[in-house]
């Protein structure tokens, strides 16, 4: 059987009442005591109206009495329950740490399903930039090959055509179709490290050389290099060793020269 509570103490427990936060079985106890007291009875009233108050209608001005009296007896039955001294204090206290545990979880759940949320978005927007990127290095990559391609088809079609002019040199031969011009040479002597072959071209009516594209053979002593010019309007074509990266005049006397007449 439990001791009987003070009235003084159920005075202050009649505001907790007032606020539906005692445990059920507190609850009934709390409700009998203030059936029974006039005095209990009309400060679960005015308390109750005020906890409806805050409650429901925010808006609505408070009554600054009920109130003020609900603080004072939720302050002094937080203290008596820091003093440790209240044995339904203790009881009351025990369910909500675990209603506050649950609303913890629950907080902490929904912050981080939003973490994890907002993790994902960044990491799918991160593999759409990334797919995007490829997709755009790839599409580069397929532009290239076209034009290499491209072109070398139109080198082969050049070389091979029967309107095509071809100028002999001992190295092979030089190729001319319409504005293109190409040497196709198969006998060039492989080179020391730091040496490259370098074509020259003179324009028509000129005596000066210009400075054209450098080059190496393969393995076999290979090579098929378009100029970059018109053919249209160069007289002669030529060949040099440079060092590596060229020259801004021939350095050594020509592999050959050949007029293109």
């Amino acid at each position: 059987m439990s001791v009987p509570m003070p009235r003084d103490e159920m005075m202050e427990v009649v505001a907790l009442y007032a606020l539906g936060v005692l445990p059920r079985e507190e609850s009934a106890l709390v409700a009998a005591f203030v059936a029974g007291d006039d005095d209990a009875r009309r400060e679960y009233h005015d308390l109750r109206a005020a906890a409806d108050t805050i409650a429901f209608a925010a808006e609505e001005p408070v009554d600054s009495a009920a109130s003020a009296r609900m603080k004072e007896r939720l302050v002094a039955k937080v203290r008596a329950d820091a003093a440790g001294g209240n044995p339904v204090a203790r009881r009351r206290i025990g369910p909500n740490p675990g209603w506050l545990w649950g609303t913890g979880l629950a907080a902490a759940a929904a912050l981080v399903f939003s973490f994890v949320t907002v993790a994902q978005d960044v990491a799918l927007r991160g593999d759409l930039a990334q797919t995007k990127r490829r997709a755009e290095t790839l599409a580069n990559q397929l532009a290239q090959t076209e034009r290499v391609s491209r072109n070398d088809r139109q080198t082969l079609t050049d070389l091979v055509s029967s309107d095509a002019r071809r100028y002999e040199v001992a190295q092979g031969a030089v190729v001319v179709r319409g504005d293109h011009v190409y040497f196709a040479l198969s006998k060039l002597p492989a080179l020391p490290k730091g040496r490259v072959y370098q074509a020259w071209t003179v324009l028509k009516g000129a005596k000066a050389v210009q400075p054209s594209v450098t080059f190496t053979p393969n393995a076999d002593g290979v090579a098929v290099v378009q100029l970059p010019v018109d053919a249209l309007k160069i007289g002669a074509v030529a060949v040099t060793v440079e060092p590596d990266g060229g020259s801004k005049a021939p350095t050594t006397s020509p592999t050959f020269v050949r007029p293109l007449s």
